[in-house]
C-alpha cells in the first residue's frame, strides 16, 4: 500500500504544465476614411458625351448595321443611304471634267500655234487674243468641272453614316426604308469612357449646401460593396416644374465595370474634414453591457478588451465614434470565445508578426 502511495506521489511530481490555448482569429488594421454622410441622392449612370449621328444629305436609308447596345469604333459605317442618285450626279460631273479637258488640250495646240504665228503676222491680233480667251475660259471650265466631280464625290461618301468616336449605341432614331432629311438624327452615341452620375437635388439640399464641385461616395444600389468617388461639375439653374427639384451631374473617376450605363447608384457627400473608422458587425462584443472589441497587441500577440463609441449603424458595416486609432489591430471573427491577455494567431494575416 504504501509502494502504491509512492508510485503516484513521483508520477505526479512529473506531470508537466499544459501548454497555453492559442485561439486563431480574423482580424482588421483600422484606417480612417473621409466620411460619406448626409441625404442619400440616388441616380442613374449616364455618359459624359453623347453624340447624335445623321447624314449629311437627304435620301432613303437602305441599310442599319448597328442597334441599340451595339459597339462601334471610330470610322466604322453604321448605316447607308440609297446612293442611286448621288451616283449619276458623280457620272455626270466625271464626263463633263473629261469634255473640258479634252477641249483643253485642243485649245493647248491653237495656243501654241497663235504663239508662233503671231510674231511672223501670219495672224492677226485679233484672232491671237481670241485663242488666248478661249484657251483660259477651257482652263477655268475645267478646274469648275473637277470641283463639281469633287462635290459630287463627296455626297456618295456622305451617304454612308460612320462613327465619330468609339462608343455605344444608345438610341435609335430611324428605321431602314424611312426617308430622312439632311442633318435628321438617326443614331445617338455614348462614347466609350468617362461616365456621369445624373440625380435630383431636392431644393432644401440645394439651400443648405454650396454642392457646386463638391465630391461624392458612390455606391451601386444593386451591390453596395462596389463604390468609387464622382465629383458634381453641373447643376440646373431652375427646378423641374413637375418634381420641383434640380437636375445635377457629377463626373465618375475610375468608375469599376459593373458600373454599367443606367445602373441605380446611391451617393452621399463626402466630409473630407471629418473621417470615420468602419468595422464589420462580426468584431463587436460587449463589455459591462457597452460596445466593446478585442485589439490584439503587436509585440505579444495577447488580446484586450476595448470599449468603443458607436456612432452609427449600416446594412453592412459600424460606424466607430471614439475608442479606436488608427493601426489597431481589431479581431473581426471569432470573439466569442477570447478572454484578456489569450494569445491568438491571425488566420488572414498569417505573415504579419511584430
Amino acid at each position: 500500500m504504501a509502494c502504491s502511495g509512492l508510485l503516484l506521489l513521483l508520477t505526479a511530481c512529473h506531470k508537466q504544465t499544459p501548454p497555453p490555448d492559442i485561439r486563431p482569429v480574423r482580424s482588421t488594421v483600422v484606417q480612417p476614411v473621409n466620411s460619406a454622410t448626409g441625404e442619400p441622392l440616388t441616380g442613374q449612370i449616364a455618359p459624359h458625351r453623347t453624340v447624335t449621328l445623321s447624314f449629311r444629305l437627304a435620301g432613303k436609308i437602305i441599310e442599319r448595321r448597328v442597334s441599340v447596345g451595339s459597339v462601334v469604333h471610330a470610322g466604322e459605317v453604321v448605316a447607308r443611304l440609297d446612293e442611286t442618285a448621288v451616283t449619276q450626279i458623280l457620272q455626270a460631273a466625271t464626263a463633263d471634267m473629261e469634255a473640258a479637258k479634252a477641249d483643253l488640250v485642243q485649245l493647248e495646240a491653237l495656243r501654241r500655234r497663235a504663239i508662233a504665228l503671231l510674231p511672223v503676222q501670219a495672224i492677226s491680233r485679233n484672232d491671237y487674243d481670241d485663242v488666248i480667251r478661249r484657251y483660259r475660259t477651257a482652263q477655268s471650265t475645267v478646274q469648275s468641272t473637277q470641283a463639281r466631280m469633287r462635290i459630287a464625290q463627296e455626297g456618295v461618301d456622305h451617304t454612308r453614316l460612320t462613327a465619330d468616336t468609339d462608343g455605344i449605341v444608345t438610341e435609335r432614331l430611324a428605321e431602314v426604308g424611312e426617308v430622312v432629311a439632311a442633318g435628321q438624327p438617326v443614331l445617338r452615341l455614348a462614347e466609350s469612357g468617362e461616365r456621369d452620375i445624373q440625380f435630383d437635388v431636392p431644393a432644401s439640399l440645394m439651400r443648405a449646401t454650396g454642392l457646386a464641385g463638391k465630391p461624392l461616395s458612390v455606391c451601386l444600389d444593386a451591390e453596395p460593396a462596389v463604390c468609387t468617388t464622382a465629383q458634381i461639375y453641373e447643376l440646373a439653374p431652375d427646378a423641374d416644374a413637375l418634381t420641383r427639384t434640380y437636375r445635377a451631374k457629377a463626373l465618375l473617376h475610375a468608375p469599376p465595370p459593373d458600373m454599367t450605363l443606367g445602373s441605380v447608384v446611391v451617393g452621399r457627400m463626402v466630409l473630407t474634414d471629418h473621417r470615420e473608422i468602419r468595422l464589420p458587425p462580426a468584431a463587436l462584443t460587449a463589455q459591462d453591457g457597452k460596445p466593446a472589441v478585442w485589439i490584439v497587441a503587436p509585440d505579444t500577440s495577447t488580446v484586450t478588451l476595448r470599449r468603443i463609441e458607436i456612432a452609427s449603424y449600416t446594412a453592412t458595416d459600424v460606424l466607430v465614434f471614439s475608442g479606436l486609432n488608427a493601426g489597431d489591430r481589431v479581431v473581426t471573427a471569432g470573439v466569442q470565445a477570447l478572454y484578456p491577455n489569450q494569445k491568438v494567431t491571425l488566420l488572414n494575416d498569417a505573415d504579419v508578426r511584430p
